[in-house]
């Protein structure tokens, strides 16, 4: 029951929307197609009655005849299934794409996606988006579009096997016994036991499935970051550290695989065996009437044919159960992304906006609560450039991002200043993009080329002018200082009211990162700026100096 609260409160947001009118006639399709295969394998049946009793009596003229209403069957099932898995794939689609839409704007939102790393993030957030979405998407439209023209199946066949059972009488502990439909009360049976036993077999799939999605983000994650960081390594030479970890990484999906190889054997001796029987049961069942000549061996076949059309129908839990547990490992854990995001949206704290910044009595905690700064008072005027001094690890950095917003794990009065900010890092962001929108960088629109290039010329890239619509791996091509210029030239197109600065001239030389900041200075004059910086030379650009060493002190 656990898991259909969860798979409704997935579910929710997508299917309430009014404006997804178009996914309920898609899924209305979907199951109205289905019902019309059900309606085709009726009929079927029915023929498969007239053929096997033509076939019988040597009927050459008639059997022609048979074969071209079966060759109509066909093609109309077929036109029909086609159509079906179409439609079906276009609301898998449509589906995904409005959930994996929510999701990204909910982790993106109110920095959910930051705060999630300060306190603890449900593992690889990444596959649960790209990769959890979509299998939960698509198990659930197959899983509900499968049930209901299985239930349709049920009760179209179920009347037509209870009619061909006839009325059986047989002693037992000598009394007589009347039964009727025994075929049906066969296949129910049969059925309900082969269902038990699936999900004793079966029942740690969940557990396995889980833990393999896990362990294969991780591996795939871990890739990436080897990729991401390939020149540090190679400057290291820490070949084979990464190779070790690479291994250890897939050994986990080795020894998680193996658990699953065996549990799905375990599972598929049992299914194989059940599926394989169900084929001959009705035969048996049906035979005594058949040899007693009370039935035709044309309607031996009909028992057959709705026997297994009425146990695959009931066998759906059996059939589709690899496909049950994947799906509710799934929503397991996107609902459990979805919680992580609320709870990490839920420490955001409206900070008051005023004339300039201030804060009075701020204490900063790290996120196990441990004080990091307290008793911090502070003004900056606009325009001003103050200085934030002290020893490293004293919690400078945290301060910058606390002032910009970021930063939850704070007490205290303060008020943000009026406009818009900016902190720069001491390590740029440098993602693969068009250098003109990496300039533009956090804004979606870019700027006219005269002002890039001129932003450009200002930091010492001008080289860079003519690059403008390229797309490379910045972070590789360009040099520790020369990203930071760039990030440089980001705050001139960008033109933030309040600029926080953490080490961002810290790969330049003395003498190019002073050039750098008085040109900024010269080119925001009313812009306020708060920085931290180990460059002595650089530190009398600053109007004030605070000693975040004294402050601690003194609390």
């Amino acid at each position: 029951m656990n898991t259909l609260r969860i798979f409704y409160r997935l579910c929710r947001p997508f299917w309430r929307d009014r404006g997804q009118w178009p996914a309920w006639l898609m899924l209305a399709a979907v199951i109205g197609l289905g019902l019309l295969v059900v309606q085709i394998n009726v009929l079927i049946n029915s023929w498969s009655k007239t053929f096997y009793d033509t076939l019988a009596a040597f009927d050459t003229g008639a059997l022609y005849g048979l074969v071209g209403q079966y060759a109509l069957y066909l093609g109309a099932y077929v036109l029909i299934f086609v159509m079906l898995d179409y439609i079906r794939k276009g609301l898998v689609l449509r589906w995904r794409q409005a959930m994996t839409g929510r999701l990204v704007d909910a982790w993106l939102a109110d920095q959910a996606f930051y705060r999630l790393g300060l306190s603890g993030e449900p593992d690889n957030p990444d596959q649960r988006i790209a990769q959890d979405v979509e299998v939960m998407v698509d198990l659930s439209i197959e899983l509900v579009a499968s049930l209901v023209i299985n239930l349709a199946q049920v009760g179209a066949f179920v009347v037509i096997l209870w009619n061909l059972s006839g009325v059986q009488t047989f002693n037992l502990f000598g009394e007589t016994w009347t039964v009727h439909g025994y075929l049906v009360w066969i296949v129910l049976a049969y059925t309900l036991c082969g269902s038990v036993l699936t999900h004793v077999i079966g029942k740690p799939l969940h557990r396995l499935n889980y833990e393999r999605e896990h362990r294969e983000a991780d591996f795939r994650a871990s890739l990436l970051r080897k990729r991401d960081h390939a020149e540090q390594i190679a400057l290291y030479r820490g070949e084979a550290v990464e190779r070790q970890q690479l291994v250890q990484r897939f050994a986990a999906i080795a020894q998680n695989w193996r658990q699953l190889m065996g549990r799905e054997r375990d599972l598929s001796l049992f299914t194989v065996a059940y599926q394989r029987l169900s084929l001959i049961i009705p035969v048996f069942a049906a035979l005594p009437a058949f040899m007693a000549k009370a039935i035709t061996l044309g309607g031996l076949m009909q028992i057959r044919s709705a026997f297994n059309a009425v146990h695959d129908s009931l066998s759906w839990f059996i059939k589709l159960y690899n496909k049950l547990v994947r799906w509710s490992a799934a929503l397991e854990r996107l609902d459990q992304f979805e919680q992580a995001i609320a709870a990490a949206r839920q420490q955001l704290s409206t900070v008051p906006r005023g004339e300039c910044l201030c804060t009075r009595n701020l204490t900063l905690c790290r996120p196990d609560g441990s004080v990091m700064l307290a008793g911090l008072h502070l003004q900056a005027q606009p325009g001003h450039w103050l200085r934030l001094a002290g020893r490293s690890g004293l919690g400078k950095s945290t301060l910058l991002r606390t002032l910009q917003g970021l930063w939850p794990y704070c007490h205290g009065d303060w008020q943000l200043p009026p406009g818009r900010s900016l902190l720069l890092p001491q390590k740029p962001y440098m993602p693969r993009m068009r250098l003109r929108d990496l300039l533009a960088y956090p804004q979606l629109d870019s700027f006219a080329d005269c002002r890039l290039i001129d932003a450009l010329g200002k930091v010492g890239l001008a080289a860079l002018g003519g690059c403008l619509d390229d797309e490379q791996e910045w972070e590789r091509v360009l040099s520790g200082g020369e990203q930071q210029r760039l990030s440089m030239a980001r705050a001139l197109l960008y033109r933030p009211e309040t600029l926080y600065l953490d080490e961002s001239t810290s790969q330049l030389d003395m003498v190019s990162a002073k050039a750098l900041l008085q040109m900024l200075k010269g080119e925001l004059p009313a812009c306020t700026v708060v920085g931290v910086t180990h460059q002595e030379g650089v530190a009398g650009l600053f109007e004030c100096s605070l000693e975040l060493a004294k402050v601690s002190e003194t609390v």
